[in-house]
């Protein structure tokens, strides 16, 4: 089946997609956009002819529609379609929310259109194009014959396809979330701490990422609980009361919150001790001895909340 694709959305991501649509040859034939302006921007970067802000004028020929909106407007983009008089049967719908499951496509779907979601495993924090070549793509959809349309045609373009199922997808994209959007999250803490050291905010990154990298590379090599190391590891009751004791002499101040910081922190440590026990498969007294602490500590800043 030989796509001709229409792009639904000139966000973020649609300029990564795009850019690896025309490098890899695939025929884009128009860009839609409920902003004018941001569609003709899309099209004129890639040159692609066609350009609008009305789904009423997407041209015929159009078999694909690649439905980059952000995950609130897909239900809306999909309903908006399913009014045009289109012969559904030949056409495929895609949208590209790794929250979102494919029952968002459902009014497509009752018209005889073809539904799935493609969830890039990538953050496109801007308009700046990510190089897509080797990402991640997560396919799912309930039709075999077209998960291996699909996969061929994300093979085309570079991507790594893998099939997941409807229900479990939420546990897929809070992968996501753990590695990527909480990772920036404790940085960003990280950073704050070092700050309060009087360190340059210029050695930030390389003094930090010279022990992320280290993790993420023993991670690679032999998986993340055997990567595991500090004080919950080694069961070090007495550094991890200390790190507590700081974080209670916080004072509000800025952008760092100590009852949030205390809180994480708290969690955080309780979710190594599980990490601990698949490293160790029993955990040891200094192991059940901070777990208990963690505990107690937690309880108490419930209640004092």
């Amino acid at each position: 089946m030989k796509f001709k694709i229409v792009i639904i959305g000139a966000g973020k991501i649609a300029f990564s997609l795009t850019s690896a649509l025309i490098n890899s040859k695939q025929s884009v034939v128009s860009i839609v956009s409920h902003d004018i302006k941001s569609a003709k921007a899309l099209a004129k970067k890639f040159d692609v002819a066609h350009f609008t802000d009305d789904l009423k004028n997407i041209p015929k020929n159009a078999n694909l529609f690649l439905l980059t909106v952000p995950d609130s407007e897909i239900s809306k983009t999909a309903v908006h379609l399913s009014k045009l008089k289109l012969n559904f049967s030949d056409l495929v719908f895609i949208h590209l929310s790794g929250a979102e499951n494919i029952s968002v496509l459902d009014s497509l779907k009752t018209k005889g259109g073809r539904t799935a979601s493609i969830h890039l495993m990538q953050t496109f924090p801007s308009k700046k194009i990510v190089k897509l070549q080797g990402v991640y793509s997560a396919i799912e959809t309930d039709e075999h014959d077209l998960f291996r349309l699909l996969k061929k045609f994300c093979e085309t373009l570079g991507f790594v396809p893998f099939r997941i199922r409807s229900q479990l997808k939420p546990y897929y994209h809070l992968a996501g979330v753990f590695a990527s959007n909480f990772m920036a999250g404790t940085m960003f803490i990280a950073k704050k701490f070092l700050e309060m050291n009087d360190i340059p905010p210029e050695y930030f990154f390389d003094l930090m990422t010279a022990t992320v990298y280290t993790t993420l590379d023993n991670i690679k090599k032999i998986g993340p609980s055997k990567a595991l190391s500090g004080p919950v590891d080694r069961g070090d009751l007495k550094t991890i009361k200390k790190h507590i004791q700081a974080i209670k002499m916080l004072k509000p101040a800025g952008k760092l919150d100590p009852i949030l910081i205390l809180r994480n922190y708290l969690v955080q440590s309780l979710n190594l001790i599980d990490v601990v026990q698949e490293k160790q498969t029993k955990l040891k007294e200094s192991h059940l001895s901070i777990k208990k602490y963690l505990v107690q500590e937690l309880r108490k800043l419930r209640k004092s909340i």
